[in-house]
Order: C-alpha cells, then sequence, then structure tokens
C-alpha cells in the first residue's frame, strides 16, 4: 500500500502550530503538509525516547536478579521498545526516504557531549530514577496518543493509524510495569536523592518535553522552506510557537490528569514532585488522590 499524501499523518490537535493564531491563515495544503512534517518528528521523539532513555534503563535493569523473575518481564521490555523504534524508523523512511536516507534523525540534533551523559546516566537507575519516571509519564501520554489516532483514524494516513494501534497494545503493558519500577526503586530511594532526582525530572520535562524548542522550530524551518510564499512569515511562526509556553490551552494538550492520570497520581504521592506545578499548567497537587 502506499502512503496516502492527501491526508494528515496526525491528528491536528497534536500538532503545536494549530494552537497559535497564525495557523488560521494558512492554506488547506500548507495545513496539511505542516501536519506531516510534524508527523516525522513525532516518530522521531519517540525514536529517541526509546533508545536513549529505554535502552540504557531496561538493559541494565533487565541483568540484575530480582527475587520473583520479574528480569524477564523486563527483557520483554526492552523487546517491545526495539522493535517499537524499527516500526517507526520504517514508517518515517516510507513517507519521507529523501529526508531519512543518510539517518533516522532529521528535526531532532544529538549533540555529542549531552547524549554521552545521557547514556551513562540512563545505565545507573539506582542513581537516576528519575529515568523510570519519565518512562512512566512519556508512555502513558503514549497511550492517549495513539487512541487520538485510533478514535480519528478515518481522516488519518492508514499507516499511521496502524502503527500507533500496534505501538498501543504494547504500551497498555508497559505502564504497569513502570510502576512496578518505581515502586522498587524510588520508593526504597533516600529522601535527598529523590529530591535531587525529581528537580532533575522537573528540568528534563521542562527542556525537552514540553513547549516547542529546537527541533519543533526545525520543523517550521522545513515547512516554510516548501512554500516560498510563506517565508516572510517565518519569524512571527517561530515567535508565535515559543509563546506557546504561556498558552494553557496548549499547555493541556501535552499533559493532564486526563493524558497522564495515574502518573499525576502517583506524583500526588511524593512531595518532591510539588515544583511540577511550576512547570505544568494541567498538574496541580491533590491530597485526596494520594495512594
Amino acid at each position: 500500500m502506499t502512503v496516502d499524501f492527501g491526508r494528515n499523518f496526525i491528528p491536528e490537535n497534536l500538532t503545536p502550530l494549530s494552537y497559535t493564531p497564525l495557523y488560521r491563515q494558512l492554506t488547506a495544503a500548507q495545513r496539511l503538509r505542516y501536519n506531516q512534517l510534524h508527523a516525522l518528528y513525532f516518530n522521531e521523539q519517540i525514536i529517541f525516547f526509546e533508545t536513549a532513555i529505554g535502552r540504557g534503563t531496561l538493559e541494565t535493569l533487565q541483568h540484575e536478579s530480582w527475587p520473583d523473575g520479574f528480569e524477564g518481564r523486563l527483557a520483554q521490555f526492552w523487546d517491545d521498545e526495539r522493535r517499537h523504534s524499527e516500526m517507526f524508523r520504517e514508517l518515517n523512511r516510507r513517507c519521507a526516504p529523501q529526508i531519512y536516507a543518510k539517518g533516522e534523525f532529521h528535526f531532532i540534533e544529538l549533540p555529542r557531549l549531552p547524549v554521552a551523559a545521557l547514556r551513562w546516566a540512563t545505565r545507573h537507575p539506582h542513581a537516576f530514577p528519575l529515568f523510570i519516571w519519565l518512562m512512566f509519564l512519556q508512555e502513558e501520554r503514549s497511550l492517549y496518543y495513539s487512541r487520538e489516532f485510533i478514535r480519528q483514524g478515518d481522516a488519518l494516513e492508514p499507516h499511521f493509524v496502524a502503527t500507533f494501534r500496534a505501538h498501543l497494545a504494547d504500551e497498555v503493558r508497559h505502564v504497569p510495569c513502570d510502576q512496578e519500577l518505581i515502586d522498587r526503586l524510588w520508593r526504597h530511594a533516600s529522601p535527598s536523592l529523590r529530591r535531587i532526582n525529581a528537580r532533575l525530572f522537573a528540568w528534563m520535562v521542562d527542556e525537552y518535553f514540553f513547549t516547542p524548542k529546537r527541533a519543533q522550530l526545525r520543523v517550521v524551518e522545513t515547512f516554510v522552506r516548501e512554500f516560498a510564499e510563506l517565508r516572510g512569515l517565518e519569524r512571527e511562526m517561530r515567535r508565535q510557537m515559543l509563546a506557546l509556553s504561556a498558552d494553557e490551552n496548549y499547555q493541556l494538550s501535552l499533559y493532564s490528569r486526563k493524558i497522564v492520570p495515574r502518573c499525576f497520581e502517583w506524583f500526588d504521592e511524593w512531595p518532591e514532585f510539588r515544583p511540577l506545578e511550576r512547570i505544568m499548567a494541567g498538574y496541580r497537587f491533590q491530597a485526596a488522590a494520594a495512594r
């Protein structure tokens, strides 16, 4: 089956530019192409998360000795993540062979030193259990996003719907595994280690998984290059994208109790996560929700 370039690749409500005033000025063809480029970036983000963060954490933990054979579930978890990454790589190559002829990342840049530091830290999950929380947050969010692909499936490109349907089937198993890891590692960590990790977690979410920054601005740059008539609007487009850091509707499309209910309930249990209220518009501490 060939790719249907006449359809959106991703639900429109999951794209940041659609939350800006300027988006309403774009033609239907321009909106369609932006949607498709953002979807490619979205797939890159999944690949990056599952390989750069999931790999080190899961490969390390599955080789530890667990009293109840938990390492077997972790090995399956990592096998799933590797399969997912290849699935999204293949989808991007199918949709944009020229863009991905030289590698799996086009919009996401990987500076050598920060990536090396990340790989080292993820291989020390007892010292940096924040990565388990990050897996929990992103994978529960992925459940919601995958269901959005399926819910809006009739309007979307069929390859994307099929891919996210397959992704959902495995992610449903992964979230309980994340929760079990938190129970085993976080709950027994010292209060000082938890505080340090919670601060690092908040910084990582704010810097890399929240408001549009580097990679999503490169999506805009690529988009504008394809439409010469938009070049005069690029600066304003970038400005409005960056301004989404103060847009509550956009913020709530990323993380809220509707999107990641279990993760937010678990944040409620640990006071070290209270500073997330300053970063996430959708998170407000609820004492009654604590386990």
